[in-house]
């Protein structure tokens, strides 16, 4: 075998994407790149090849891709391979075939060596235990997008043998699809037989699966826009992160600034800038701040040290967020030594808000799960509100009692808590701990019946 595949992901967007290259003649390519290209040219250097190409399966709504980078870093071709066409590169060929499904125009490419298919570079066409979401287009095409992915698992890749390698570009943890398995690498045969859609053959079945997906961010709406018309470049690396002043952060908040706190949890509780958002770096950024705040808004980063801070900004300028002014330099104790106020929430455990429930204290809980999650069960009493639609109905809460704020980790309630403050909520509990120790302690949830 003389072509080497590495898997390079983005575990905030629950994606990879892949360097293919072929050691022996010295070239490679990368199938769906993201827009900071550092990894790819690092991997391409230990193998010793060079970038000649770069190919995107379909239109990305979830991140700006990366083609238009390599093409202007290492002038790799990222000229559009059509539907049936061969790409020769080294030892290998490549050939694009129409998969959509995810995607109106989606293409999956297969990779022949030996004048043998060896891989397919599925995109969204298959993943890992899923198929990537057709819903993205409108409800009027979700339809429609569906049973394309239907004839793409059950006639347009019907051709191909089992041993065949899949390499999908979206994998577990991705908003473009629910249930897939985490991981990078399958094979056509395993997804056959395990793949619950490729074992729904029948049309009605297929389609209730297929469209029943989670809530997608909010971002997604003009990625399609960007990659279309092609963002700003922003070179090899990423740019350096402007160091900013306690005075200055506080003078571009009054202007409109967000500030994004990317600590974890526990350690926002104890202490932050009124206002600001809780969105922790040990959780997908990017993917709550594209939810919950406007592209274009001026973005303060705050917390953590310089490599924290650098994981963020890297992750916001993937999915197109350029408007970071920068970090706070020394941090919330650098905004404390300037005599600004900070705010607090309670830290409390699954087992904490269990024991409060049962006193019959006056409290809210909030759930701030998302509707799939609510359904399976919940706490007695709480009040659903996914953590997108917070900030449109904060008013439904009591005043007048605490707010203790849960979701499956307490991640979810972090970003919800902070986003209660902004509201005005004043007695804010953040609940961190698995929700499944709901269960360890057996209480008993509330079921819909």
């Amino acid at each position: 075998m003389m072509y080497t595949v590495e898997a390079i992901p983005a575990p905030e967007l629950g994606n990879a994407s892949f360097l293919v290259a072929d050691t022996d003649h010295g070239v490679g390519l990368v199938v769906d790149p993201l827009r900071d290209i550092e990894r790819y040219l690092h991997v391409a250097t230990n193998l010793n090849v060079k970038l000649t190409h770069a190919l995107d399966t379909h239109l990305h709504n979830d991140y700006v891709s990366g083609c238009r980078e390599l093409a202007a870093d290492v002038g790799a071709n990222v000229s559009a391979l059509e539907v049936g066409a061969d790409l020769e590169i080294g030892g290998i060929t490549i050939r694009a075939i129409h998969t959509p499904g995810h995607t109106p125009d989606h293409k999956a490419y297969l990779l022949g060596e030996g004048g043998r298919h060896r891989a397919l570079f599925s995109g969204g066409a298959v993943m890992l235990g899923a198929i990537a979401r057709t819903d993205l287009f409108g409800p009027h095409l979700a339809v429609h997008l569906a049973l394309e992915a239907l004839s793409t698992l059950q006639v347009r890749l019907r051709g191909l043998p089992d041993d065949i390698a899949v390499f999908p570009t979206h994998g577990g943890g991705s908003f473009c699809g629910t249930g897939g398995r985490s991981g990078h690498e399958t094979t056509l045969g395993q997804e056959r037989k395990t793949n619950p859609f490729f074992l729904t053959t029948e049309v009605m079945p297929f389609l209730a699966r297929a469209l029943n997906q989670h809530r997608y961010p909010t971002y997604y709406r003009d990625m399609g826009a960007i990659n279309r018309g092609g963002a700003t470049l922003i070179g090899k690396s990423v740019p350096p992160l402007a160091a900013l002043t306690a005075d200055e952060v506080a003078r571009m908040m009054d202007d409109g600034a967000a500030v994004v706190d990317v600590r974890i949890g526990r350690d926002y509780d104890r202490g932050h800038i009124p206002g600001s958002y809780n969105v922790g770096i040990d959780g997908p950024v990017s993917a709550w701040v594209g939810w919950l705040i406007a592209r274009g808004r001026p973005l303060i980063l705050v917390g953590g040290g310089d490599k924290e801070l650098h994981k963020a900004q890297r992750q916001l300028l993937r999915i197109g967020y350029d408007t970071i002014a920068g970090g706070l330099d020394g941090g919330i104790e650098a905004w404390q030594s300037s005599g600004r106020e900070v705010s607090t929430f309670e830290t409390i455990d699954v087992e904490d808000m269990a024991q409060w429930v049962l006193s019959a204290e006056p409290m809210t809980v909030v759930d701030t799960r998302d509707e799939h999650e609510w359904v399976a069960g919940h706490v007695p009493g709480a009040v659903h509100m996914y953590v997108p639609d917070v900030p449109l109905r904060a008013d439904e809460i009591p005043r007048d009692a605490p707010v203790a704020v849960h979701c499956a980790s307490g991640y979810r309630a972090g970003i919800a808590a902070s986003l209660l403050e902004q509201a005005g909520l004043k007695r804010i509990i953040h609940v961190n701990g698995e929700y499944s120790d709901w269960d360890r302690l057996h209480l008993a949830e509330s079921v819909p019946s």
